[in-house]
């Protein structure tokens, strides 16, 4: 069973998406960009399916803001707008699909079926086990104990992502800012040591080893 991210701000869409999906997955309806990305950053969903026109900022804004920050979950945008510019913007901002409104709840159930098969395909090449308690998916930056997904702020997951890709391997603090900060950020020393100690706390504070001239390794 998958677990389905919709944000749709029609009430009564809303409700018929999320019931007609949900007889076969998991399915979570929202109708607000606050309420979808909170929900994005603390949830590994399977497929993402996001309305343009939502309360607050838009869904073209709410996805490129999660891949921004490594998300890669599918998406498929839902739209009643229909020019080859919004199709564009669409694709752009890293949707998988664009399926325009008004459309039958049978063609958006045929799109989540491919998408899903699709990443089924790939989705253990991604799973990287830690150890026989914790596992990291690097595609969605997200990490597992067990089955339960534990919840990481978005730079906290990004740094542990960074560390395994360069494991046994010294990561010096200027990659580390210059890949985990945003260059219209300040880096901040002060975070980056609390990042590292809340995943010592979670992994053992012997998986990561740290030198001042060096920086961070993961063992």
């Amino acid at each position: 069973m998958a677990k389905i991210l919709v944000v749709e701000d029609e009430a009564m869409l809303n409700e018929m998406m999320c019931e007609y999906l949900g007889q076969k997955h998991e399915v979570v309806g929202v109708k607000s960009y606050d309420e979808a990305i909170d929900l994005a950053y603390e949830n590994a969903f399977s497929l993402w399916i996001f309305d343009v026109k939502i309360i607050g900022k838009d869904g073209f804004t709410l996805l490129s803001d999660l891949r921004r920050s490594g998300r890669l979950t599918p998406c498929i945008f839902t739209t009643s707008l229909n020019t080859i510019d919004d199709v564009s913007k669409g694709f752009l901002s890293g949707c998988d699909d664009y399926l325009k409104k008004p459309f039958e709840l049978k063609e958006l159930d045929l799109r989540v079926q491919n998408l899903l098969k699709r990443t089924f395909l790939h989705s253990d090449s991604s799973l990287l086990k830690l150890d026989e308690n914790y596992s990291f998916d690097l595609a969605q930056n997200t990490l597992y104990q067990g089955q339960n997904l534990i919840s990481m702020p978005k730079k906290q997951a990004l740094l542990l992502s960074l560390l395994l890709k360069n494991r046994d391997r010294f990561v010096t603090h200027d990659e580390i800012f210059s890949q985990i900060w945003s260059f219209d950020e300040m880096p901040s020393e002060t975070s980056l040591r609390v990042y590292i100690a809340e995943i010592r706390k979670i992994l053992g504070k012997e998986r990561i080893i740290s030198q001042s001239k060096l920086g961070y390794k993961y063992v």
